[in-house]
């Protein structure tokens, strides 16, 4: 038997019911933050934290129960109200025939917005305590996927648990809000897998035939190139309620893994590390303020048109070469070539102090910032802010056998929170 902590509700998990869980990485802009704006490359790349969640069905009669451990928020949703809006109409933008879980596109998000939002605004005022605004956005984005993923197919919902843990902070840079995203997406395109495996036709009568096959079967535990795209896809629908507009890159990176290489406009490039870097991720605890920060050098390149072009370009130039000198790397640590990957090691880390100097000069960095940087330098090595700026995080590629003890100690004493993780490393996956 078991009891959530917040409320007199218990299940208990049925003999042979369904339990699995996903999890998704969060991400980090190596180069080209700011240019990326302007129409210029830049490169991310996966982290070593990730989002998780945990689904399994239980014997509670007409429950959903969520909780969201960073959020401290649990409660227990009525089943039927939530199975109201599987049964709803799904507002299309295309023929109904032409839709099925695969089709994102063709979903009238502001309308299906609408109706999830009526609904779950309903649920979530029936709590004695007020919803914070993170807590209500996180929620709706998790019935927005779910019932949208779901709407078109013959799944009827069972009883559930599902809990979701991260290792991300949110709003500081790192893809919270994307890898979220992505693992719920994943979460229900794998549920629906599981529960219709051997339907002969996956949607509901009206909507376009889908049946999985031999290839889907044989891939239970992870996500096919198919499933793939349709979690990325699904997830740059949910990171809309929580950015307006995203520009897509978070979410790829978050599905895919390793790095990515990103210009505004253009398809998005895949590229694989088969040696993850160590990274020391730099929380400064100073709030970013990315509307600030944008809007900051847009000012400042209407005061200095060819001065700030000219530091654009010379970003776009840099991203170039610093992407040349991790394949170097990359190719050294391969190929055990202790030379060469001590002389990409050098080249990239003058890149990435250029980088973090050039972003200074745009004035989009902090006195934080710059106090981490400091310290860096002392312990020999360097560092760059990531993503807008004015605070947030900074990041520092470790050499190898770099021991970063003494450095980490110390940038605790100055009031800075420090995580030493992977750079690179696996996208979305079943766990």
């Amino acid at each position: 038997m078991m009891s959530n902590s917040n409320s007199s509700t218990t299940y208990t998990k049925p003999l042979n019911g369904l339990e699995f869980s996903v999890s998704s990485p969060g991400k980090v802009i190596l180069h080209g933050e700011h240019s990326v704006v302007y129409g210029k490359l830049s490169v991310a790349a996966s982290l070593g934290l990730r989002t998780k969640i945990h689904l399994f069905e239980i014997d509670c009669p007409n429950s959903i129960i969520l909780k969201i451990l960073p959020l401290d928020f649990e409660q227990v949703f009525d089943l039927n109200e939530i199975q109201t809006l599987l049964s709803n109409s799904l507002p299309m933008t295309s023929k109904t025939a032409d839709f099925n879980w695969e089709c994102s596109h063709i979903l009238d998000h502001q309308a299906h917005l609408q109706v999830v939002e009526k609904v779950i605004g309903k649920l979530l005022e029936n709590k004695n305590h007020p919803v914070d605004i993170k807590t209500n956005k996180a929620v709706k984005n998790l019935f927005y996927l779910l019932s949208a993923i779901l709407g078109s197919t013959k799944v009827i919902l069972t009883p559930l648990c599902i809990t979701i843990d991260s290792e991300l902070s949110m709003g500081a840079g790192t893809g919270s809000s994307a890898s979220f995203s992505v693992a719920l997406a994943a979460l229900f395109i794998h549920y629906l897998k599981l529960k219709t495996l051997d339907l002969d036709n996956v949607s509901k009568e009206g909507f376009k035939f889908f049946r999985w096959d031999k290839r889907d079967l044989e891939n239970e535990t992870r996500f096919t190139a198919r499933e793939l795209e349709a979690v990325s896809d699904w997830a740059f629908c949910g990171e809309k309620l929580f950015h307006g507009t995203p520009s897509g890159l978070d979410n790829t990176v978050c599905t895919y893994g390793n790095l990515v290489k990103f210009r505004k406009n253009h398809s998005t490039t895949h590229l694989t590390v088969k040696t993850p870097f160590n990274l020391l991720l730099v929380n400064t605890n100073v709030s970013r303020e990315t509307l600030k920060m944008v809007e900051g050098l847009a000012k400042l390149k209407t005061t200095f048109p060819h001065v700030v072009e000219h530091i654009l370009d010379a970003l776009e130039d840099l991203t170039v070469s610093a992407l040349d000198a991790v394949k170097n790397i990359d190719n050294a640590a391969v190929s055990s070539d202790s030379e060469d990957l001590e002389k990409g090691f050098q080249e990239w880390n003058t890149l990435i102090q250029m980088n973090h100097s050039l972003l200074t000069s745009l004035g989009v960095s902090h006195e934080k910032l710059e106090e981490v940087m400091m310290i860096l330098r002392r312990y020999g090595l360097v560092g760059k802010l990531t993503g807008a700026g004015g605070g947030g995080f900074a990041i520092s590629i470790l050499p190898p056998a770099y021991d970063p003890e003494e450095v980490i100690r110390v940038l605790k004493e100055h009031g800075f929170e420090v995580i030493l993780t992977k750079l690179g490393g696996q996208g979305v996956r079943v766990d």
